[in-house]
């Protein structure tokens, strides 16, 4: 009898072990699908908010919502916008990303950059332009003067008068270059302007030592922000013209990509 009793017992704890050891068992297999679950849900990709628009106080409350980082990496004076706001983001908005993922964001100044003015002279104007874009200025107009110098920048002026090297200056400002010019110069000719945005075309201009002239805009284009995003639809004279040096390309604008076209009726 007591050798029953005492299997009886025995075995009622051996039963109550493995039932702990069950209840233990799936606790924790529990435990870990839910850490499993919540960790790969941390890890879960979503979309970038649009951030154009705000404030930096605004994004980065936002950011800090969606436990993601926002970084300023420039501001710009001359742009489209709201003096203040972000004007561009990287990646941009509906971007897939993950949580701790900074965003680069540029913001439109309330007050414009001052730079020092850098000195052009007796540069080429290869290397005068890309100078001129690297300090965030742009070039208004080329004038060429007689030279024995071709190509080789005797001036540079500002808002119609000679600007010193070390003159402080608004980043983004235009600057007029006076190139010298010999008798022996050879004419350039005119590049294909359609299709492409104003800046790209004054940039493109530039290269082919021209200017761009009168700058005409369809009905398309209603805003000041039409204008930056309006494309060329028209040039006058035609692509591959001789021309020469310094002269202006009359170009049209729409925000209607079907009304580009290569040539132009000057009787229109």
């Amino acid at each position: 009898m007591k050798d029953n009793f005492f299997s009886r017992i025995l075995s009622f704890k051996f039963i109550k072990h493995v039932i702990i050891a069950v209840v233990a068992g799936v606790l924790i297999l529990f435990l870990m699908f839910k850490w499993l679950n919540v960790f790969t849900h941390h890890g879960e990709a979503f979309s970038v908010p649009d951030f154009t628009g705000m404030t930096y106080e605004k994004a980065f409350e936002l950011a800090d919502q969606k436990n993601i980082r926002i970084k300023i990496i420039d501001s710009v004076y001359n742009a489209v916008g709201r003096r203040g706001t972000i004007i561009d983001q990287n990646p941009p908005r509906d971007f897939k990303v993950k949580q701790n993922r900074t965003i680069f964001v540029t913001i439109k100044s309330i007050n414009p950059e001052i730079i020092k003015m850098p000195n052009f002279v007796n540069q080429t104007l290869v290397q005068a332009k890309a100078d001129i874009e690297t300090y965030g200025l742009t070039v208004e107009k080329l004038i060429y003067k007689p030279s024995k110098y071709d190509n080789l920048v005797l001036e540079q002026q500002f808002e119609g008068k000679i600007i010193k090297p070390g003159t402080k200056i608004e980043k983004g400002s235009k600057i007029v270059l006076i190139l010298g010019q010999s008798d022996e110069m050879d004419n350039t000719i005119t590049p294909k302007l359609v299709g492409l945005f104003r800046e790209q075309a004054e940039l493109l201009a530039a290269e082919y030592m021209l200017n761009i002239g009168t700058t005409l805009y369809d009905e398309t284009v209603i805003s000041y922000e039409d204008t930056i995003n309006a494309k060329v639809i028209k040039q006058r004279p035609a692509v591959g013209t001789p021309f020469h040096p310094g002269e202006e390309i009359d170009i049209w604008f729409s925000m209607v990509p079907d009304t580009i076209s290569d040539d132009f009726d000057v009787n229109q």
